[in-house]
């Protein structure tokens, strides 16, 4: 599978500035690691297989939407099967994926760990045409897009990689935009953000991560 280089990301110092230009900050996306970390921990050997990553992904998902309609007024969205949270003065969404070795790593491609649906594909082919962040109005918690607000959204992904060293797990991480999709995997990035490594200690061994987003057919009449 060809990779392709992406941008220059930013420089530790300037992290701040980044994520404040999304309307976001490092405060709200580490809390929604650690508290999928934790919820791993719940899972029991007798639980299934993937509860662990299953567990985690929906920590992240609901921390994620909490810090940001809490602190910053964005919104619940599910759109196209994807579950994200929204900022209705900007245009842009963010969902969690799991990436691979090479997350947070700004001098190596990273991509997702595993396959991803057609979903992530569609937000890449948009991501990658759009030039500017709209403004559509804001609304309610829960957000329902109009087909040019639709149009206009920039998906974002905070994707994060699990690293177990004995006692200890490092989460490396990035905030994220795709551009291209080939056959699941993210093969170009138009934007990468590299976050701070987040150390935890304590961690159970972990077991495979659940699924993360699935596509449903839906038959319109």
């Amino acid at each position: 599978m060809a990779l392709s280089l992406v941008a220059p990301t930013p420089e530790p110092e300037d992290l701040a500035v980044e994520l404040a230009a999304l309307g976001t900050k490092l405060e709200y996306l580490h809390p929604a690691l650690y508290a999928g970390e934790a919820a791993r921990r719940t899972a029991t050997p007798n639980h299934p297989a993937n509860t662990p990553g299953t567990r985690a992904y929906q920590e992240h998902v609901r921390i994620l939407r909490e810090e940001h309609l809490l602190n910053e007024g964005w919104q619940r969205l599910l759109h196209d099967h994807l579950e994200l949270v929204y900022n209705p003065e900007k245009a842009i969404a963010i969902g969690v994926m799991i990436g691979d070795a090479a997350t947070g790593n700004r001098n190596q491609h990273a991509t997702n760990l595993r396959k991803r649906g057609v979903a992530t594909a569609r937000a890449a082919e948009r991501n990658s045409v759009q030039l500017e962040l709209f403004m559509p109005p804001s609304g309610p918690d829960e957000a329902v897009l109009s087909d040019d607000e639709a149009e206009a959204l920039q998906i974002w992904f905070l994707v994060s990689y699990r690293v177990q060293a004995g006692d200890s797990v490092r989460v490396h991480s990035e905030l994220s935009l795709p551009a291209k999709v080939e056959n699941g995997f993210v093969v170009e990035w138009k934007r990468r953000i590299p976050l701070p490594v987040l150390e935890m200690d304590g961690i159970e061994p972990p077991d495979e991560d659940g699924s993360e987003e699935i596509d449903i057919p839906v038959d319109f009449r």
